[in-house]
């Protein structure tokens, strides 16, 4: 987990510095690095050894990894691929946890940041939508 924490600081930096490109290259990168460690303790064998805090890194870095991409996403004003980035994220984790039995070391995690994915996509459908109807011209707003 030490490369994912390098790549997702690099990330972070270039969000900051607003090289937004840069910064995506550095959250996909996250993902690739985090996700066959997440898969595999999800779906082929946690090893019974780990502590809980131990088998729900991977994911709480995967989760953090897509949020941060999806972040840079909007950002940029990419909502489709914000959304979609979001809505795989959320798929992945409600699959893992249609797999995982309530003894799971990571059941909990995979609960919350699956939580947290779905309200993320719900405030980015919302965000999408005030930045649509910022973008009509005055004469052609509707009220519903």
């Amino acid at each position: 987990m030490e490369q994912w924490q390098q790549i997702i600081a690099q990330g972070n930096r270039a969000f900051t510095e607003r090289h937004l490109t840069a910064a995506a290259s550095f959250y996909r990168q996250a993902i690739s690095d985090v996700w066959p460690i997440w898969y595999n303790c999800a779906f082929v064998c946690c090893p019974p050894e780990l502590s809980r805090e131990e088998a729900s890194l991977p994911t709480f870095c995967l989760s953090i990894s897509i949020q941060n991409l999806a972040e840079t996403y909007a950002q940029q004003q990419r909502w489709r691929r914000c959304q979609t980035t979001l809505r795989h994220g959320l798929n992945w984790f409600e699959q893992m946890l249609q797999r995982l039995d309530g003894d799971h070391p990571a059941s909990i995690a995979v609960l919350q940041e699956s939580a947290k994915l779905r309200a993320e996509y719900q405030a980015v459908c919302q965000r999408y939508k005030v930045w649509q109807l910022s973008r009509l011209p005055a004469s052609r707003q509707y009220l519903h």
